[in-house]
């Protein structure tokens, strides 16, 4: 379980994260949304240690969290257009945890297999649709163990076919156990996915909601304008 409490965040006097705290436990997908500016994406940054908090606790279960315990799929996949497939999903294994070669291969295409892109090991990622892409940006960072995986946008170049392919996806990896935390504009996805949604202003939040709960009936007013004015109600 990840578990967040007071998380401030400061870029020289501008207060970015106000007092953050949240909990997701394992197998829960929880959304964090909110208007441009509210501070999600420097969320997500904090927790994978690329923005340092200026006060606050990160812990998984009962020890303080660590960077290798996240694993971040990143808005545009951010794929090595010089690699083949299996070089992308393998890089990381050999470069930070140090495993041979051969290992290395071994647990990339077990885990291409896993997302059904085994046949394209060989191809390079100009060559794949956007849903495969992201898939293989997930299974790039799911090689690595993470205990918690974070999304940063990850519907932003999909059409809605392969924004329900990713829905499907993200579901079966929290199935699995897997706490994922998805910063996302793309409210119809957070209603389809998510368990909980998080609605983010001014650095704080100001709702914390089962989903359903949310997007029926919305507790604060700022909430209740930003629905009212999204194509999602």
């Amino acid at each position: 379980m990840l578990e967040v409490k007071n998380l401030h965040c400061r870029f020289g006097t501008d207060e970015i994260l106000n007092g953050i705290s949240f909990t997701i436990a394992n197998g829960e997908i929880a959304t964090i949304i909110g208007g441009s500016g509210a501070g999600k994406t420097t969320i997500i940054r904090t927790l994978c240690g690329l923005e340092k908090i200026s006060q606050g606790k990160i812990s998984i279960g009962e020890h303080k969290s660590k960077r290798g315990d996240y694993g971040l799929v990143q808005q545009g996949c951010c794929l090595f257009e010089h690699m083949t497939i299996l070089k992308n999903v393998s890089y990381a294994l050999g470069a930070v945890k140090k495993f041979p070669p051969e290992k290395s291969k071994k647990i990339a295409l077990e885990m291409l297999a896993k997302f059904g892109l085994e046949n394209k090991a060989n191809s390079y990622p100009n060559s794949l649709s956007g849903g495969q892409k992201q898939r293989v940006a997930i299974a790039r960072t799911l090689v690595m163990n993470p205990k918690i995986l974070l999304f940063d946008e990850p519907t932003s170049a999909l059409d809605p076919e392969m924004t329900s392919d990713l829905i499907t996806t993200i579901g079966d990896i929290a199935a699995q156990g897997m706490a994922i935390l998805i910063v996302s504009h793309d409210l119809a996805m957070a209603r389809r996915v998510s368990h909980r949604i998080l609605f983010l202003e001014h650095g704080k939040i100001i709702e914390d909601r089962p989903t359903k709960d949310f997007f029926s009936n919305p507790q604060t007013e700022r909430a209740k304008s930003f629905l009212k004015n999204s194509a999602c109600i």
